[in-house]
């Protein structure tokens, strides 16, 4: 909120379209008008009431004294040589965080974050290393995709919560973000065209598993032995991969769609094709896709590439053994873009 002399300004910015409506209704307006607020904010991208050109005067401006729409400030982007794009997004707080615009010939995907640095600690990752500062409101979830759709010469088509932080850890505001997306009245994203990752925080997951809907699942397993994966994970210690995979089953049948593991192959470290044959009997019976990524380099980190010889090993012996395993190509690696490099940092 921001401090208005006699009254505090609210943010409509992070509204669904049923709240809208109601906040419409509380300054004696029709419900309707918070339909129009909704679709000028999240369909057209407008930050000022005066651009609501459907809008009376008279309410805009009554609008203007009660309310406010606040926006990401984008301190640095960065272009790869690939064409992906890295933004570094200045919250209100002076927290950072970082989305990255992926785009390829059939799609353009956004990478977002939910959380300023993450809980999990992955001993792999950057956004780890930071620690955990805070959740990310649904509204500057939203805004992620609303400030880089300005900038985008293409459509955005895809969402993948894979940036900075944990999901399931934040899971009332990342669903809330995703109703946003979807709602025919704001950017009418297809639930099918977003895809939510988790390292597996069991309750979360739980929660998300009950009502999906057509949400897509990511769990990334980054090994196939309760033992290996505790070290790698530290909040895995909580949680056994036979529960994971309990739940990656239950998904697959509520919401009719292949769950997908993401799986970080670490030169040395669990890209043996001991490893793979772990992984194929894990999964045995679950509807899904492996998506195998190359180990990105972190500077500071003990980790290193594995061998490209041994991640076509790995990938040839999990199909046909699998339903589908594919070599997820990194994009963005020269600008710390890539799984696993994202830090929020201001540094160049």
């Amino acid at each position: 909120m921001i401090n208005s002399g006699k009254m505090e300004k609210i943010d409509l910015k992070g509204m669904d379209r049923a709240e809208m409506q109601e906040y419409a209704q509380s300054l004696g307006l029709q419900s309707f008008r918070g339909r129009q607020i909704f679709r000028w904010i999240y369909q057209e991208g407008v930050l000022d009431f005066s651009g609501m050109s459907d809008i009376g005067k008279p309410i805009r401006e009554k609008l203007s004294e009660a309310a406010y729409i606040s926006e990401l400030a984008c301190d640095k982007k960065l272009v790869s040589s690939d064409g992906s794009t890295k933004f570094l997004f200045r919250l209100s707080d002076g927290n950072h965080i970082e989305s990255v615009l992926i785009p390829e010939a059939q799609r353009v995907t956004l990478c977002v974050s939910c959380q300023v640095g993450c809980p999990a600690g992955c001993l792999f990752c950057a956004t780890g290393r930071m620690g955990f500062k805070r959740n990310l409101k649904a509204g500057e979830i939203v805004d992620q995709f609303l400030r880089v759709q300005r900038e985008s010469k293409r459509r955005i088509s895809n969402i993948v919560f894979m940036g900075m932080g944990e999901p399931m850890l934040n899971l009332d505001n990342v669903l809330k973000a995703c109703r946003i997306l979807n709602d025919d009245y704001g950017p009418s994203l297809s639930q099918k065209k977003i895809t939510i990752s988790t390292v597996g925080i069991l309750k979360g997951l739980k929660r998300f598993v009950s009502n999906p809907g057509k949400l897509g699942l990511a769990i990334s397993l980054h090994a196939a032995d309760d033992e290996l994966r505790q070290r790698l994970i530290p909040p895995a210690k909580s949680t056994s991969l036979v529960d994971i995979m309990d739940e990656a089953k239950r998904y697959t049948k509520k919401a009719g769609r292949r769950a997908s593991f993401e799986y970080l192959l670490l030169g040395g470290v669990n890209d043996s094709i001991a490893d793979a044959k772990k992984l194929v009997k894990l999964i045995e019976g679950i509807p899904c896709k492996i998506n195998l990524i190359r180990y990105n380099p972190v500077e500071g980190l003990p980790f290193k590439k594995p061998d490209e010889e041994k991640v076509i090993k790995f990938r040839d012996y999990l199909y046909p053994r699998v339903y589908a395993a594919m070599i997820r190509e990194s994009r963005g690696i020269d600008i710390q873009g890539a799984c696993g490099q994202l830090a929020g940092q201001q540094k160049d």
